[in-house]
């Protein structure tokens, strides 16, 4: 984290999340300490999913994989700053919060006083995705970062592309990662005409020299966060052959 740009009182909208962020480990259900690191976001993609929210004021959210809650509590802080009463409006899906994780996100949030805004869903992604899109549930903004197979990525999307709104944003997390890139690709590749690629400097400010880099690492698929929006309903034409990706 670069100081001079993020001090850690930007997160003092949610004590519970700066908290979290400023040590390496905390106590979970089983009274084990949890090493936190590997399990949480990065202080960059919490902030800019907090100006995302911000700006589009999202009525419905989701993620996969939720493991120590801090972008959750993103999600659902940002929820209550923005006046919306507390519905359960934020879905976090996690088939391993109990067993793997000890429970630590849902500690989280209930010590945040947040656990209202939550829905938890401790299923695999793909059996509880497709039971949204079976219910045509509907959100506006969706953050994948669960399973890093192709599979699980490619799954994860082919669900969420159907219950994102027109506008909607989608948001990969560990962009860099070799099988992630690869689901991002055949986005870019053959998906364009649904699903515009939103640059991240076009969110947050960045200076020259940041963007530069930021366009380099894009080239070699090595950004941390990569950003669509869904701009179109419907699937690609089957007389539309897929492009190499």
């Amino acid at each position: 984290m670069n100081k001079n740009i993020t001090p850690m009182n930007y997160f003092d909208y949610c004590p519970t999340l700066r908290d979290l962020i400023d040590t390496k480990e905390v106590i979970g259900a089983s009274g084990k300490p949890f090493n936190l690191l590997g399990g949480m976001s990065t202080v960059n993609n919490l902030i800019t999913l907090r100006k995302l929210m911000l700006d589009i004021k999202p009525q419905k959210t989701l993620e996969v994989g939720m493991a120590c809650g801090a972008s959750t509590l993103v999600f659902v802080a940002t929820h209550k700053d923005l006046g919306f009463p507390p519905k359960k409006q934020h879905i976090a899906i996690d088939a391993f919060q109990t067993n793997g994780f000890d429970s630590v996100g849902i500690l989280q949030l209930e010590k945040a006083g947040l656990s209202n805004y939550l829905d938890i869903r401790e299923s695999l992604s793909c059996y509880e995705l497709a039971k949204l899109a079976e219910n045509a549930e509907k959100f506006d903004m969706v953050y994948i970062d669960g399973s890093h197979q192709f599979e699980d990525v490619f799954c994860d999307f082919y669900y969420i592309a159907k219950i994102t709104n027109i506008n909607g944003l989608i948001l990969f997390d560990d962009s860099s990662d070799v099988e992630v890139a690869k689901v991002i690709k055949f986005i870019k590749t053959n998906l364009a005409d649904f699903f515009e690629y939103i640059p991240i400097y076009s969110v947050r400010s960045f200076d020259l020299r940041n963007q530069l880099k930021y366009l380099i690492g894009n080239y070699f698929q090595k950004n941390q966060l990569t950003i669509f929006r869904k701009i179109n309903n419907g699937q690609r034409s089957r007389d539309k052959l897929l492009k190499r990706f």
